[in-house]
């Protein structure tokens, strides 16, 4: 990449991108952003060897898509602060100007759209140029599910990650760098197991656990696309809005609270647990999902947590 960036930000974008690594940060969360820009400063500001306000906020706007000039803001604002952090001048994007996020209302699943859900996957067949497919499909879904993973989280999962003798998993380059190892139920842990027999077969030394006909991990894309395949084979009403495979997540914490709140769980105690297992950076992120529970949940005590349910400033 560094063959490539050629304005007056050239050096200082390697640097950047040099610290960003040794912290442990993924370059691809920083680099195709910088490599815009440095392209966009070499169409529009060849001269200028200063970050100014001018030049942050132009590359910044220089997008119709919101959700990326969101995360424009982000990465400049980033860049600035390292290059004032060591002595350079430079123009820090105030948070003030950062666009709000508004994340989507996560889609609860029925027992019924639960269960017509996980039938479907069971209905893919054999595709050609990816001969795992009808058990990938199955097992990448059930696997997310049972363990509250994020999406990127199952679709990196390696097979060095798996711990077939206790029944645990260890996830890698997670969110945050929050590395941890979950317990998984034997069920899943039993159907993961075949799975990597099956596929040790077909693919022998292969990194990734659910690894792509290339040889790499499925993209995001892929797992977007296989995922609303199922929905649609599965029936399941898409009036409500669109169900996606983070919502798989979403259902694994709002159903682990219930079944506590049903067998007499003392949520207050095990909230810590939940959000440790799920890699949660703070318990606030794990408490969000109290709301999302059926309303007869609202009246008990745990919603009452100082710290929990802002004050109403008067």
């Amino acid at each position: 990449m560094n063959d490539m960036l050629k304005s007056n930000f050239a050096k200082s974008i390697t640097d950047m991108l040099k610290f960003k690594t040794a912290l442990g940060h993924k370059m691809n969360s920083y680099k195709w952003y910088l490599l815009n820009f440095d392209q966009f400063c070499q169409e529009h500001f060849p001269n200028e060897t200063v970050l100014t306000n001018e030049i942050a906020l132009a590359w910044c706007n220089d997008t119709k898509e919101n959700a990326k000039s969101g995360y424009r803001f982000h990465i400049i604002r980033e860049f600035g602060k390292y290059l004032v952090a060591n002595g350079i001048e430079a123009f820090i994007v105030p948070t003030t100007l950062l666009p709000r996020y508004k994340a989507d209302i996560p889609y609860i699943l029925s027992d019924e759209e639960l269960k017509n859900f996980f039938d479907a996957t069971d209905k893919i067949s054999f595709g050609r140029n990816s001969p795992l497919l009808e058990y990938t499909i199955p097992v990448i879904f059930r696997l997310q599910y049972a363990c509250g993973l994020r999406p990127q989280e199952v679709r990196l999962l390696k097979v060095k990650n798996f711990d077939f003798n206790n029944n645990t998993i260890y996830i890698e380059e997670s969110k945050w760098c929050k590395d941890r190892r979950i317990a998984v139920t034997e069920y899943i842990m039993d159907l993961c197991y075949k799975y990597n027999t099956l596929a040790n077969t077909i693919i022998p030394n292969r990194t990734y656990f659910f690894q792509s006909p290339n040889g790499k991990e499925y993209s995001h894309g892929w797992l977007t696309a296989q995922f609303h395949k199922c929905w649609e084979i599965s029936g399941n009403n898409t009036a409500k809005g669109s169900c996606v495979p983070y919502d798989l997540r979403h259902n694994f914490a709002t159903r682990t609270l219930m079944k506590w709140v049903e067998n007499g769980i003392e949520i207050n105690e095990y909230i810590s647990y939940l959000s440790a297992y799920m890699g949660h950076a703070t318990f606030s992120n794990t408490f969000y999902y109290i709301h999302l529970l059926p309303e007869r949940l609202s009246l008990m005590d745990f919603t009452q947590i100082k710290g929990i349910i802002p004050e109403v400033v008067e």
